[in-house]
């Protein structure tokens, strides 16, 4: 097994490191692995324990067929997500956003006048960068903004465990846009609002994309320590 929950890196090494790849290998996780990852993150914290998040991980036959079903839906339909997105990113936000989309525009040396590059980058979205797995995740309907508190803890918890066991992700919300042919591969019942997917794998270093590399805010342009 390439991998061993036994003795990894520390937590602080493993968030630093932590990314979001945007190509992978075709070798497939063991699923040994994948249920480590997924049996850790279960400890995750939830709003009076409810543990919200309802996953399917995907492989092998499974992904394919999910990958060509949001591709076709891409390319013949509108987005129709359960959970719309913002509709405008204000200051600065705003500008967090156009910095990232800068900085992976130009690791794959894409122009922002090249709209045909710019399109075909959009639409590797939708094949989850070719990774072997996708995790589709969903909360019922009911809870809204409350689960997806739970979420991002639980999600950030998946992500730091597959870093630990060298294992590279992509969190996309491009994955739900289609929630119905999501549906229709995994069978994901219609009370349950498809939030966003995982792509998951093995790194393949040789993709232009997993060069690009974001910043963060100082830390007093998030944090106020009073008193």
């Amino acid at each position: 097994m390439r991998d061993s929950i036994e003795a990894g890196p520390s937590f602080f090494t493993v968030l630093a490191s932590r990314r979001s790849v945007r190509g992978y290998l075709p070798e497939e996780v063991p699923l040994q692995t994948l249920e480590s990852i997924f049996s850790a993150a279960q400890q995750a914290p939830s709003w009076c324990n409810i543990q919200p998040w309802r996953v399917w991980v995907t492989r092998g036959a499974q992904t394919r067929a999910l990958v060509d079903a949001l591709m076709t839906a891409a390319t013949t339909g509108a987005p129709t997500p359960d959970f719309p997105w913002p509709p405008e990113y204000p200051e600065p936000y705003g500008k967090h956003r156009r910095e990232c989309g800068a900085a992976l525009y130009s690791a794959m040396g894409v122009a922002r006048d090249d709209r045909a590059g710019r399109q075909e980058a959009w639409m590797r979205n939708f094949r989850a960068f070719d990774a072997p797995h996708l995790a589709m995740v969903a909360i019922d309907r009911r809870f809204n903004h409350y689960a997806m508190l739970d979420l991002g803890c639980w999600l950030q918890s998946v992500l730091l465990g597959a870093q630990a066991l060298g294992v590279a992700t992509c969190p996309e919300a491009s994955l739900a846009t289609f929630p119905d042919a999501a549906r229709a591969v995994l069978g994901i019942p219609d009370e349950l609002g498809l939030v966003m997917g995982i792509a998951m794998g093995y790194e393949d270093p040789s993709v232009a994309a997993n060069r690009c590399r974001t910043t963060r805010s100082a830390l007093e342009a998030n944090v106020r320590f009073v008193g």
